[in-house]
């Protein structure tokens, strides 16, 4: 334990990350007003991300603390970087990152201060990422805060996240706040480790041959494994072995997360 999330707040520094950890809105619009509060009042260019506009709640606690929005056209004392549009939107992990960086590029040539970002997305907006493409997307934001003079917080909602998840953030992230409190988190690695074992997901695709992206289409249209031989003229054992083959050069183990991979590429 190091201290209070109220005292550590105050002296965020450049380049520093945390993931906050919250059980409500309440505790949420808390933590992320104070953070902005701080940011605002030492002349920082302050940043939210998420898949939707900030809620009303977080600019009330703003205004309680007589933060304006000083004279933005949208009425917000911050700038917003909106990720995805439709809920379950096959979107891309690169994509994601390829938005965030040029959003905060923008706003980092206003040559403003350290920038403070706070990143809040929900859960379902990155329904098509599996477990792995949501880690190294992790490993990117620590990457740009590593490289741009940002700092960022991110939030998540503890009940809504699986263990798996839970575990990419204590990897992602060097600092870690739950219930008030601020802890060094014991597993942390360097996005560069992280981004090193993971290849792309285009160049996952290219390795697939077309028989194999054919049958990849087939699966995610919701054909059987029989049906599959049926249309091909190719017998069910060899569909299985396309199958294992498939997965094996995608780095995939189940069917969901397959299909996720294939929609997300233009295959459903």
């Amino acid at each position: 334990m190091e201290n209070s999330v109220f005292t550590f707040l105050k002296s965020f520094g450049e380049h520093e990350q945390v993931c906050h950890l919250f059980e409500n809105d309440s505790e949420c619009y808390e933590v992320a007003a104070n953070y902005f509060i701080h940011g605002i009042k030492a002349g920082s260019a302050c940043v939210y991300i998420s898949d939707r506009r900030a809620p009303e709640e977080l600019l009330k606690r703003l205004e309680g603390h007589g933060i304006a929005s000083n004279g933005r056209s949208s009425g917000r004392p911050f700038e917003e970087i909106l990720i995805g549009g439709r809920l379950k939107e096959p979107v891309r992990a690169d994509g994601i990152i390829t938005l965030i960086e040029k959003g905060l590029d923008r706003v980092i040539r206003k040559g403003k201060n350290t920038v403070r970002v706070l990143m809040l997305l929900n859960r379902d907006s990155l329904f098509f990422l599996t477990d792995s493409e949501r880690l190294l997307m992790k490993a990117h934001l620590n990457r740009i805060c590593l490289e741009k003079p940002v700092v960022m917080m991110n939030q998540y909602n503890i009940e809504r996240i699986s263990s798996k998840e839970l575990l990419s953030i204590f990897k992602t992230h060097p600092t870690i706040v739950e219930r008030n409190l601020v802890f060094k988190s014991p597993i942390y690695t360097e996005p560069g480790a992280i981004l090193k074992e993971g290849a792309s997901e285009l160049d996952k695709f290219k390795m697939l041959s077309g028989k194999e992206k054919k049958i990849l289409g087939l699966i995610t249209s919701g054909l059987s494994n029989s049906a599959i031989a049926e249309e091909l003229s190719i017998s069910i054992k060899t569909v299985e072995t396309h199958r294992a083959n498939i997965m094996k050069k995608l780095g995939i183990h189940n069917l969901v997360d397959l299909v996720k991979f294939s929609m997300r590429n233009g295959m459903g």
